[in-house]
Parts: structure tokens; sequence; C-alpha cells
């Protein structure tokens, strides 16, 4: 990170007023905005004609962070210093094209709250011939700045000095900060969705990003598998995750928090995106801003498709359907259709999960009921009993459903409950606002039981009206 002093006009036209060695206050900010963080901070203070390095030039800066910051860190490296009036002049350690004057010092205290940057010749900054009395501003970036561990406002003092000792100040600005937050709460997705999102309620004071991460086995973010840009608002805002083809399986996520390590200005940072490797992870008083939660899939052993052969007793999620719809499962003898072998109802959204415990082996298509019309499994142009069937074998499914209920922790405290829904279309069930909550889920059926109607209707067929309810579906332990 860099430490970079400004030095420009003053905007509007501010009578010279007070004595020689006034140096007035400008404003101050750091990035992020984030207490007991390591951030860029800039600190602005404004020259005029009559101080003391308005006629001698600038040779020594001091900045008092106060006992609450700590400057200890701040390097030669960390400084930048633009002057910016009628000319302007651009100071740091290392020479550029930009850099006018390179080679400074700096040197903090040993109490770790005060820093001086040390200039290799005095700099006097030049003012707009026009209007001298506008000053010229001073804006001091500092790299490496850590924030007092306390929310809220907080000053920075400076003081200007001249080869001779002479000096201006010292001077106050302020500058503010606030927690970060980040929340997600446990929420179902469909393994077999092509648009999977996950929910996340983040602020990252200042602007930043939010990774979303498998959770390895220690505990510490894994495999990254999405990531959102998140706003400069300092309140919590909610954003949609895009993971796509990344969850396959009921698991722990962890979203974590970043900050742009590129761009000097908020301006040159707007331009930036997301690159794990090179921008940082946030940490407050050395811990890392981050919330796990599960994300439960769907509690099935494959996808109805035409031409699939499975176990019998396998459950499978059928999308094909219409919503609120009754359909028949039928035998297909020689590629016709023969007898029903069970009847089952989709829910709200389509969709249902289907148990083939009571299915024979062999070969089966399903129809609709109302007008005994066949479902298309490959949405093809081609809807026959033998081209959308599938195959029950003989082999019996082993797999044995459990609930899993794991522990949703956060590092960090996140505020207030949300409530998360995925882009499914099913709401997640609230957890506390670090995430925490468990995954607990029942295979109540939501479908209507007409066991006097047809054949099958009195044999097991789990209809589960999914990611359209406010239900999660049990895992299994596999």
């Amino acid at each position: 990170m860099v430490l970079v002093v400004l030095l420009s006009a003053a905007v509007g036209g501010v009578a010279l007023g007070g004595t020689a060695a006034a140096l007035d206050p400008g404003a101050g900010a750091t990035y992020p905005l984030t207490p007991s963080s390591d951030t860029l901070g800039t600190f602005v203070y404004v020259v005029r004609p009559g101080d003391s390095v308005a006629e001698n030039g600038i040779k020594e800066i001091t900045l008092d962070a106060g006992p609450n910051a700590d400057v200890s860190n701040v390097t030669d490296d960390d400084v930048f210093i633009a002057v910016r009036g009628g000319q302007r002049i651009e100071i740091a350690e290392n020479n550029t094209d930009i850099v006018d004057v390179a080679n400074i010092s700096v040197s903090p205290n040993q109490a770790g709250d005060e820093v001086t940057i040390t200039l290799p010749r005095p700099v006097q900054p030049q003012f707009a011939s026009d209007s001298p009395n506008t000053g010229a501003e001073v804006a001091v970036k500092v790299g490496n700045f850590t924030t007092p561990d306390r929310p809220g406002s907080h000053s920075v003092n400076a003081t200007f000095a001249t080869a001779s000792g002479s000096s201006d100040g010292p001077t106050s600005v302020s500058y503010s900060t606030t927690a970060p937050e980040l929340s997600m709460n446990s929420q179902n997705l469909s393994q077999f969705s092509d648009q999977q999102s996950i929910n996340v309620s983040a602020s990252v004071p200042g602007g930043g990003y939010v990774g979303l991460f498998t959770t390895a086995s220690n505990g510490s973010p894994g495999e990254l598998i999405g990531s959102t840009d998140v706003a400069t608002a300092t309140s919590s805002q909610q954003y949609s995750i895009d993971v796509s083809g990344n969850v396959t399986e009921s698991q722990q996520l962890m979203a974590v928090a970043y900050s742009e390590t590129n761009g000097r200005s908020a301006s040159l940072r707007e331009n930036q995106t997301f690159d794990p490797s090179d921008d940082e992870r946030l940490r407050t008083n050395g811990t890392l801003v981050n919330a796990t939660a599960n994300v439960s899939t769907l509690d099935v052993d494959g996808r109805v498709e035409a031409g699939g052969e499975y176990a019998q007793g396998a459950r499978l999620y059928f999308p094909q359907g219409e919503p609120d719809t009754n359909y028949q499962v039928r035998s297909v003898e020689d590629g016709e259709l023969g007898s029903a072998a069970t009847q089952f109802q989709t829910g709200a959204n389509d969709t249902t999960i289907l148990d083939t415990s009571d299915l024979s082996e062999g070969q089966y298509a399903i129809t609709r009921i109302a007008d005994d019309s066949l479902v298309s499994l490959d949405n093809d142009s081609t809807t026959s009993a033998q081209d959308d069937s599938i195959l029950i074998t003989g082999q019996q499914a082993t797999t044995q459903a459990n609930t899993t209920n794991a522990s949703d922790g956060a590092a960090t405290d996140t505020g207030a409950t949300a409530t998360a829904s995925s882009g499914e279309g099913d709401t997640a069930t609230d957890g506390n606002a670090s995430g925490n909550g468990s995954a607990n889920a029942s295979d109540n059926g939501s479908g209507t039981d007409t066991s006097s109607s047809g054949p099958g209707f009195g044999i097991a067929v789990a209809v589960v009206a999914l990611l359209g309810a406010a239900l999660l579906v049990t895992r299994r332990n596999r």
C-alpha cells in the first residue's frame, strides 16, 4: 500500500485569513473505512501565502495519528506526495515518469503513533497566479495506516516544517470508520439448475468485494466459486452471487470480504475488478471478515432423463412437468405404453421427487393423467414411449437419507437477521446474522394423496414441492 501526499489548489476562493504558520484543515478518509484495519489513509491540509512553508518550502511533514491509531508499519515505499497548485509536483520514494522528486525518508516514532516524512529537498507549493489566496492542498495518503479499533470519528494532526526549522501547524483533520458486515443464511439450490446463486448480506465501507468459497477441512477458505462487487455504502446491502455449475452437493460455504489493492483514489478503484490473488482479505482486529452457512442441494440419486437407468428405490428429480399437474408412470412394452404402475403430482413450481421403490424392473414412460399425453423427457422434436422412457434395473438402491446439521459460524459480528432467497425460487430457513442455522429438512410431500382414484396411488411415491416453498430438503451423507 502507498502513502500519498497530494498538494493541490484548494477549491473555492477562500480569503487569506489568520496569521502565518496557520496551515488550514482540509479533509480526511481511509480506505477501507473500517476499524482496526490496515488502510490507505488520506489526510488533506491547505497551505496559503504567508505560511512558513509557502515562503521556504516543505522539508518535513509530521503526522500525529493519536494513541489509538498505528503508523509503526509505514515505510518509505508507502509514501507518495503530489503538490497541486499553480504547478503540480509529485514526490515519492521511487523515481518514475510522474515523480518529480524521489528518495523520501519515513520515520515512525517508537510509540507508533507519529510518523515524520522527510523530503530530499524543500518543495515550495505553487499558487495559482490569478487566485493565490485559494492556497494549495496537501493531501497525505498513508499506506499501512492502521485505524483505531473502535468505529467512530478520529483525527490526524499535521505539522509542516521548513529546512530552517520554522513550522506550520499542528492542524487537525478528521476521518470516520464503520464496522464491516457480512452474513449468509442457510440456503437451498438445485444441483441440476443451469442458474445457481447464493445470497449474502454485506457492507465493506468504502467498497470492495465478497468472494464465495468452499470450506476447507481446516475451516479456511477453499476453492473460489463466485464473487460480487460490494458498493461503497457503510450500511449492509443484499447481493446475489452467481455460482452456476459450481455447487453439486450439500456443503458449507464461506463468504470472505476483500478490499481493492490497486488505485490511490476511489475513482481509480472503481475501474478495478476482483482478483483474489492480488486483492486483500479484509481483517478487523486481526480477524478475517467472513461468514459461513450450509447450502443444501436436492436429496436425490439422479434426474429423470430419457434413456436413464436407475436402481430400484432411487429418488429421482423430475423437472419436466407443469405446475400442480397429475402424472402417471406407465410401463413400456415393445415400444408401446402399457399399464400404469403409479401416479404422482408436481408442485406449484413444476417439479417433484419421484421415489421408485415400488417400480418393478423394467422400462417406463410418464404421461399426463388429464389427457394421457406423453411427457417428453429430452425436449427434442421426437416424443415416443421408446424415446422418452427410463429403465429401472434390478439393482436395489442402498443409500440412506439422514438429516445433516452443520455448525454455521462467522468470524465477525454481523448485525440483523436476513431472509435469503435462492435463484431457484425457494426461500431458505432464516438463520441468525452470522449465518448460524441448521439445514433441518423433511420429506413431507406436498402432493395430494388420491389413493382411491387409480392404480399406484396407495404406494409410496414421495411428492415434494421443490424450490417453491420454504422447505429444506433432507440431505444425505454418502
